[in-house]
């Protein structure tokens, strides 16, 4: 029988007012303790996030995308000065005109500069000087694009922030453009001097006829490197003449940096790195020998692609009668020209001439221009010094390379 009254006194004890409050109490101020953090949590989190948000719109406000802007163009400014001093281009060749732009509350003056090339300068000395400007000065957010219009004009478009800021226009003065479309007896010529690097007294008479002769410089020589500053210092064009894997005459080849037919690619592309890296200045690229190589369309594929990729143009001496080099580069996209007379496979003097008197009727069979090349020989060197002024009269022009390849 249940003991009714002992059961009511257990009930009680268990459900003692003041332990039942204590016990309420103490979870009443943990849940105020739990609210009040989290509401302080939330609180810090959202003036964090304020300040984060503040301190992005103050970073994008246009006030402050003026500011860079502005000085990154000022910055710009001086970049483009220093090169065009580099060039020896002076201010009586520089023409600009300054428009103002706006993009919504972001305001700039846009500059567009005309500059008429001094002789002796090419667009390629242009291209190479510029793309080494921007580069090594590492402006944030600047880009530049180069194109041409046609071969006598060069573009340089630059933008900094996605806003278009600058545009250079580089061409040759308009009256000797002018002469060579209204004259019939204006033709251009570009003379190259092949296999330079060890003879460095040749190259300084040549240097000194002050005539706008195409450099071509073997790697690995003992002067090749000393040349090639010089005649950069002067404003003259160089080019790298590679050694090509010729018929026959093997062995030598691996002394001088040569490109084999039996290279894997990437060795031939090793090799092909070093031999441009060794020679500075380059705005292009001919080929020493190469009968074997030039015919070999998957080497010359190789070979091509890393011009392009360059930047560079390439002249095909033809070596060979069944070279590949031109065509593939015409197909590739790659700015070209092809070797139309060699001036000194006889280094008598009056074969020399008698080659050099070739020139003006050659170009004018070859639409206004032509290709020769020669060697720095004594018996070249003294009979071009001969024979030019009669060049002249016949309205021969010498011209960098870069002003022919296409």
């Amino acid at each position: 029988m249940i003991n009714w009254q002992k059961l009511k006194k257990s009930l009680l004890k268990i459900t003692h007012l003041p332990d039942l409050q204590k016990l309420k109490t103490s979870w009443m101020w943990r849940s105020i303790g739990i609210i009040t953090l989290c509401v302080l949590l939330i609180f810090t989190v959202a003036y964090v996030k304020r300040g984060a948000l503040k301190n992005l719109l103050a970073t994008s406000s246009p006030q402050t995308i003026n500011k860079n802007l502005l000085e990154k163009i000022q910055a710009i400014d001086q970049i483009i000065f220093q090169q065009l001093s580099k060039l020896s281009i002076t201010e009586d060749h520089i023409s600009l005109k300054q428009f103002q732009r706006k993009d919504g509350l972001i305001e700039w003056n846009y500059s567009l500069t005309n500059i008429i090339l001094p002789p002796g300068i090419t667009l390629n000395q242009v291209k190479n000087a510029f793309k080494r400007g921007f580069t090594f000065f590492e402006i944030e957010e600047l880009k530049w694009h180069f194109s041409y219009s046609d071969v006598n004009c060069l573009k340089i478009d630059v933008s900094i922030q996605g806003f278009k800021t600058h545009q250079l226009i580089f061409s040759y003065p308009s009256s000797s453009m002018n002469e060579q479309e209204t004259t019939k007896d204006v033709y251009r010529v570009s003379i190259i001097i092949d296999d330079l690097g060890e003879d460095y007294k040749s190259f300084k008479k040549l240097l000194a006829m002050n005539i706008p002769f195409t450099y071509s410089i073997l790697p690995f020589q003992s002067h090749s490197t000393r040349i090639a500053h010089e005649a950069y210092e002067k404003n003259r064009e160089v080019i790298l003449h590679l050694p090509l894997e010729p018929w026959g005459n093997v062995n030598q080849a691996f002394t001088y940096g040569f490109l084999l037919t039996s290279m894997k690619k990437d060795q031939l592309l090793a090799q092909l790195e070093r031999d441009i890296n060794s020679v500075p200045h380059i705005v292009g690229i001919s080929n020493h020998m190469g009968s074997k190589f030039t015919e070999d369309r998957d080497k010359m594929e190789i070979l091509l692609k890393k011009v392009k990729e360059e930047g560079l143009y390439f002249l095909d001496s033809r070596t060979t009668k069944k070279t590949v080099g031109y065509a593939l580069a015409k197909e590739l996209g790659i700015r070209t020209a092809k070797r139309d007379l060699f001036i000194d496979n006889s280094r008598e003097l009056l074969s020399i001439e008698k080659q050099l008197k070739k020139l003006p009727l050659l170009a004018k069979k070859n639409g206004g221009y032509a290709v020769a090349i020669g060697h720095p020989y004594s018996s070249t060197i003294d009979t071009l010094k001969k024979t030019i002024p009669f060049l002249k009269e016949q309205g021969v022009t010498i011209v960098p390379l870069s002003q022919l390849v296409n």
